[in-house]
Order: C-alpha cells, then sequence, then structure tokens
C-alpha cells in the first residue's frame, strides 16, 4: 500500500492533513481527518460515468449508477435504505459524465456500516429485474417531466448543438427512447466492463483515525480483484468552423438563449486565467454580461457565463433569458462583451477577480461536505494534492495579460453556437453571419 501525505495550512479550524494512499487491489483512498464533530463524509467515484455509454445506449450510465442501491447478493433495496436510515444516515447514488458512484453520510460511529453498505453496493450489485424495470421507468418518467421545462430543453439542446455527435452531447440521464431499449444484460456488462477497483476512488473527510479507516476498507474490499481495464476513451470534439444556429419552438413570452462553443477540458494550463477571466465577463453581479444586459439595458434578470468542463471536452455558455421581441438585441449584447473581453479588460477588473477567489475559496471547504467535494475535485481533475496550500499564490501570479489571452482563446464571438428556446423563427433573429440548423 502506497501513502503521500500533504500537509496543509488549517481546515475546518484544525490543523489537518490530506493523505493518498492506495489499496493493494488499486483502490486510491483520499482521507482528511477532522475531529471538530462526530460526523463522517464520504464519496465514492468510478470511471464510468455517462461519457462512456455505447452510441444507442444513452442513459446506460446513469441506470448501473441507479442500480447500485437496488439490491446486492446479500441485501434487498429496502434493506440497504432502512440499514442507513436506521442510523440517521445518508447514502445515495450519482451518476455525472465521467463518474458513477455513491456518495454517503453517517456519524462516526457508524463507519463499520457506512463501509460495509459501501462495499457491498460497489463489489456485489445484485441488478434485480423489477428493480432494473422500475428504475428504467423511474428516468424515463423523470426525463419526460423536463420536456415541458424551457430552462431544461434549453440546457440539453445547447448541448446537442455544441457536441454534435460526440458523446459529451446528450445528459448523463440520456434519451427516453434510448432508456426504454435498454436490457438487463446491458447493465450486467457494462459494470463488468468498468467497475473494478483500479478504476475507483474513494473520499473520507470527518471524525475517524486514517489507519484504522484503511484497515477497514481493506477487509471489506480486499476480495475484488483488479482487473486489465481498456477504457473506450472519446476522442476531443471537433469545433465548428462557422456560426451556427438552432431555434426549439415553445409557445412561451420569453426566449431562452445559450451563445457559446466547445471549450477547455480538465487539465488545460491555462484555466486559472481563464476562470477569472470568466468573473470579469459574466460570473458575478459586477461582471460585463450583467452589467450590459441587466444593468445598461434592462433586457433581462438573468444574465451570466460560465464554463463546463470534463476528462474529455468542455464548453462555454453565456446565458440570457429576456422578451422574446428584446432577442436579437440580447445576443448582440452578448457578443459585444465578449469582444471587449477579449480588448478592454483593465486592472481593476483583474484586481477584483483575484480579491474574489482569495477570499471566496476558504469559504468552498468550511464544512466536511464541502471538504469532500474538493478533494475529489483535487483528484478528479489532477489538481495535486498542494492544491490548496498553492491556490492563493497561484491566483495573486495571474496577470492581465493571461486573462486577455484566455479571453481570445477561449471565447468566439466570432465563431459560435447559438440555442434559442420560444416562439420565434430564424428570421426574427438580426443577426448576420448565422447558418440555421433544423
Amino acid at each position: 500500500m502506497k501513502t503521500l501525505i500533504l500537509f496543509l495550512a488549517p481546515l475546518l479550524l484544525l490543523g489537518t492533513t490530506v493523505r493518498r494512499d492506495t489499496l493493494d487491489n488499486g483502490i486510491v483512498v483520499l482521507t482528511v481527518e477532522a475531529h471538530k464533530i462526530p460526523v463522517i463524509e464520504m464519496r465514492a467515484f468510478v470511471r464510468a460515468g455517462s461519457v462512456y455509454d455505447p452510441v444507442g445506449k444513452e442513459g446506460l450510465a446513469n441506470i448501473v449508477g441507479s442500480m447500485l442501491l437496488r439490491g446486492t447478493a446479500r441485501r434487498s433495496a429496502n434493506e440497504i435504505a432502512e440499514s442507513i436510515e436506521a442510523v440517521g444516515g445518508v447514502l445515495s447514488s450519482f451518476c455525472r459524465e465521467d463518474y458513477v458512484g455513491l456518495t454517503g453520510k453517517v456519524l462516526s460511529k457508524d463507519l463499520a456500516l457506512l463501509v460495509d453498505l459501501l462495499s457491498d453496493c460497489l463489489c456485489s450489485p445484485g441488478f434485480d429485474s423489477s428493480e432494473f424495470t422500475r428504475v428504467k421507468r423511474e428516468t424515463v418518467s423523470e426525463i419526460m417531466a423536463m420536456v415541458d421545462d424551457p430552462f431544461e430543453v434549453s440546457n440539453r439542446e445547447f448541448r446537442r448543438l455544441v457536441f454534435r455527435d460526440h458523446r459529451l452531447a446528450h445528459m448523463p440521464a440520456g434519451y427516453d427512447t434510448t432508456v426504454r431499449i435498454l436490457a438487463r444484460s446491458d447493465v450486467q456488462e457494462y459494470y463488468a466492463q468498468r467497475f473494478t477497483p483500479n478504476n475507483t476512488f474513494l473520499v473520507f473527510v470527518g471524525d475517524f483515525q486514517k489507519d484504522s479507516l484503511l484497515a477497514l476498507l481493506n477487509d471489506k474490499f480486499g476480495n475484488w480483484s483488479r482487473k486489465e481495464l481498456v477504457l473506450d476513451e472519446p476522442a476531443e470534439p471537433v469545433e465548428y468552423q462557422k456560426t451556427v444556429g438552432r431555434i426549439v419552438p415553445m409557445k412561451i413570452s420569453q426566449a431562452y438563449i445559450l451563445l457559446g462553443h466547445l471549450g477547455p477540458s480538465y487539465g488545460a494550463a491555462d484555466w486559472l486565467p481563464a476562470r477569472l477571466m470568466n468573473y470579469v465577463l459574466g460570473a458575478s453581479s459586477m461582471s460585463r454580461i450583467y452589467r450590459m444586459v441587466r444593468s445598461e439595458k434592462g433586457l433581462a434578470y438573468v444574465a451570466y457565463s460560465y464554463f463546463n468542463r470534463y476528462q474529455n471536452g468542455g464548453y462555454f455558455a453565456a446565458e440570457v433569458q429576456t422578451k422574446k421581441d428584446l432577442a436579437t438585441e440580447a445576443v448582440i449584447t452578448l457578443l459585444d462583451a465578449m469582444r471587449f473581453a477579449q480588448d478592454s479588460m483593465g486592472i481593476g477588473e483583474i484586481v477584483r477577480a483575484r480579491n474574489f477567489y482569495t477570499g471566496y475559496f476558504p469559504l468552498t471547504h468550511d464544512s466536511y461536505s464541502e471538504m469532500a467535494n474538493l478533494v475529489t475535485q483535487i483528484e478528479s481533475e489532477g489538481l495535486g494534492l498542494d492544491y490548496i496550500d498553492r491556490f492563493a499564490d497561484n491566483v495573486a501570479e495571474v496577470n492581465l495579460e493571461q486573462m486577455i489571452e484566455a479571453a481570445r482563446k477561449y471565447l468566439k464571438p466570432d465563431r459560435y453556437c447559438l440555442l434559442i428556446v420560444g416562439d420565434l423563427k430564424p428570421e426574427d433573429i438580426a443577426v448576420d453571419g448565422i447558418e440555421w440548423m433544423e
């Protein structure tokens, strides 16, 4: 078993350490001991997220994740739920683009139960036929419930527009049509291919002793054998070489507008300058987009921009919800804000961005749950165990030239994707150069 240790500045009002151990079977375990309150937060991540869904079976990874808590070789779904609820704990499943897994929370006295349930669900899910049918039905209902929500529709269709035939084009839940045709054998095969200890990492934060925890994990996961893993990694998504647009008709008075394009994935060397640049552009109430769209022109109450990043790609989006008659002006204003970020960011804006992130960062991990999420981010994004210690210095080192360079690299106001949900037609959008798609 290998161990890496990093001593950090005081967190959670305690001097603490983040440790990274690797069990003999390949499971990576990241731990933060914090004894302020008798609680333990757990995260379990298997690199088997929706980006690995086979074509035509979008939503498969999500179903596999849901099935983890629907019964094992030892316990029924009800027994799993009753066991964790009996101690006032929480255990839930999730599926994201890159990972499938479980999150949990218990009092420290119930750690052994949490680890026992965790190992049972990860190592020996039962994939009961009736539970599988129930999970599919519930998932299809959840997907169908979103078809009348313009916000959900706009985000779903924007991804399809930006990523086209790439595997990131679909939401983790998939489509109702693809989920309906999934077979139980699909779930079993997907699990067999990707659920292996050397494709898994665990995070524990809270009131425990690391050595005792590792002994418990070795005992419960010791029979989960590692195996050779061949992940079918998707290629990088392909950028449009033109401006494209699509309108999704919906009889509503508002226009839900998303404007953007491909962006950086995890590991981008210039991600921090890009992050600070986006704070100036559209991530705060003092941003260019907010000021130009809302304060100066009164076009919308909601106006912001963001990056979503994954292991194998990412995208940038600027988002506005406005009256349909103001859609053209809103689009033009978003493009103007992007161009201003490329040409005219000032030193005052970079100082505000630095001050915000330096001041805000400690608040992102001042609870056990938030610390568990941060440690998860550090591991999944490969940020390095000294990320927390380095953060303030790294922010302070970002200069105006780097932010402008990031704006020119990651903002494309002359080659973008435009998605509008609303009661509009292409001829209603008086913006030149858009090739409209069905």
